[in-house]
């Protein structure tokens, strides 16, 4: 049967808490797959596309506009988000009390999305409503889908 992995020093709970929760999957199958499933935690993300435009969603509660800094490079747009609790004080203390569990994290996150594509989007917009910040790159012509029309000889 499986048995939890202890946290030794010097890995990072992080780290042993994801491996934990990959080894605990029944199976692979059943999974969303594994980057899908584990890879950035507290950021879920969507990503599809349409004929004109990639679509990104991703789930950024409680985050500011002014937060969040999005850049193309090349064919990757990367995301970062900069969470800051002003509350924090020392040894896990905030203004109004100490801690007794903490599961929301704050600190710098940074995500990068390869695009499918060979040349750089020209168009993105962006918003957040709900929590969730919705981005939309639109696809430079040489990436869209020409459709030939075929006529009869």
């Amino acid at each position: 049967m499986y048995t939890e992995l202890v946290y030794p020093y010097p890995f990072s709970r992080e780290l042993f808490r994801r491996l934990n929760q990959f080894l605990s999957m029944p199976s692979l199958n059943e999974t969303e797959g594994i980057f899908g499933s584990l890879s950035s935690g507290e950021l879920a993300t969507n990503v599809w596309e349409d004929e004109d435009a990639f679509y990104i969603e991703m789930e950024v509660p409680g985050t500011k506009p002014e937060e969040i800094d999005l850049s193309i490079i090349g064919t990757e747009l990367q995301i970062k988000i900069m969470r800051s609790h002003e509350s924090e004080l020392k040894n896990g203390e905030s203004k109004n009390g100490r801690y007794l569990r903490r599961e929301r994290t704050f600190g710098n996150t940074v995500r990068t999305i390869t695009l499918p594509i060979d040349s750089a989007p020209k168009e993105l917009d962006a918003s957040i409503e709900l929590g969730v910040l919705c981005v939309r790159l639109r696809k430079p012509e040489e990436a869209k889908v020409q459709k030939i029309t075929v006529s009869p000889k």
